[in-house]
């Protein structure tokens, strides 16, 4: 027997499907960022270096069970679709690479709620009480397609290879271990949902290169794409394709989720959404995954957050150079600090 019909052992029955045939990537279980080319655990758990450094794991925050990104002196942005984590968001010192720094959110914003839902969309910008000594600054273009992608979630690596016959096809979603990772890929396409607009990016066979997708657990992660030399915030992680079978039986059990590098041969879909066999090609037929588009909401998340200091922030955050941080204060910037239970 595959490695896909086990999965129904191994994860709740509660998984959670969009409106758009997507596998919502948020749930129970905290399973994250599945790499293509490697199954260790230890992979991409700290801050990227070289070309990928400043790409935004530093305004990670753990929000609840799920990331979130700081986006303006009091605000950061997750998803909506996972609900409320509680009253805190936590800045880790695996993120900052100083100590962990806990802000209370802010339960008088926007009338009581402590937050704003960006409308027809599943983005949500919460605000805390203190201030962040640094956040990330907003992609504001159309030119997404095509641009080199780095993206975060919390969880655990990929679980058993997924197989259809004597072919190996993807990995399974298991393993949820907690742990902040990254990973890379290219954003393929633009879409139209449910949801509103989002960013796609295939999960395809190509090993030594960080080649990534998402699964249930790395939702409200942020996506990050280098326009002109600088990391900027593009989207939020949503959901992935699926869910998968080896047939169109609805009530048997064995539909299962999985990062598939090709979902070819297979029926994608759900019992209460029906199937559809997937053609198995001669070439891979990548499963996707998406992210809510920053730039499509861009007026209404300032419109919430102000419009930022072009760089300020993140030079402090990079060099701490001492005049801004001297203008920071002046301000009244302040974190408050706390031990975190581990």
């Amino acid at each position: 027997m595959c490695a896909a019909f086990t999965l129904r052992s191994v994860f709740s029955v509660r998984v959670l499907l969009a409106a758009a045939g997507l596998w919502v990537a948020g749930g129970e279980r905290a399973v994250g960022i599945v790499l293509y080319d490697t199954d260790n655990a230890l992979t991409n758990t700290t801050a990227p270096t070289g070309s990928l450094a400043g790409s935004g794991w530093d305004f990670q925050g753990e929000y609840g069970s799920y990331l979130g990104t700081m986006i303006g002196p009091q605000h950061f942005i997750t998803a909506q679709h996972f609900g409320t984590q509680g009253g805190t968001f936590v800045s880790t010192a695996e993120f900052n690479g100083v100590a962990d720094a806990t802000y209370t959110i802010d339960a008088a914003a926007n009338g009581g709620q402590g937050y704003w839902n960006i409308a027809g969309t599943d983005l949500r910008v919460f605000k805390v009480v203190e201030t962040f000594s640094s956040y990330a600054t907003l992609y504001s273009g159309s030119g997404e397609v095509g641009l080199d992608l780095v993206v975060f979630g919390r969880g655990g690596p990929r679980g058993a290879e997924v197989m259809l016959g004597p072919e190996a096809k993807g990995w399974l979603h298991t393993g949820a271990d907690g742990v902040a990772r990254w990973g890379e890929n290219t954003v393929s396409a633009t879409l139209m949902s449910g949801v509103g607009p989002l960013l796609a990016a295939t999960f395809s066979a190509v090993a030594v290169q960080n080649e990534a997708t998402l699964s249930v657990g790395d939702s409200g992660g942020g996506v990050f794409v280098n326009d002109g030399g600088l990391w900027k915030l593009a989207g939020i992680n949503y959901g992935v394709d699926g869910l998968f079978d080896t047939n169109n039986t609805t009530g048997d059990g064995m539909e299962f989720s999985a990062a598939l590098f090709d979902k070819g041969g297979f029926y994608e879909g759900s019992d209460g959404t029906g199937w559809n066999l997937v053609p198995d090609l001669a070439g891979d037929v990548p499963s996707r995954m998406y992210s809510s588009r920053i730039s499509s909401s861009l007026t209404e998340i300032q419109g919430i957050v102000g419009v930022p200091e072009p760089g300020g922030l993140l030079l402090l955050a990079v060099a701490g150079l001492a005049a801004l941080a001297e203008r920071r204060r002046a301000v009244g910037a302040g974190v408050t600090f706390s031990a975190r239970q581990r």
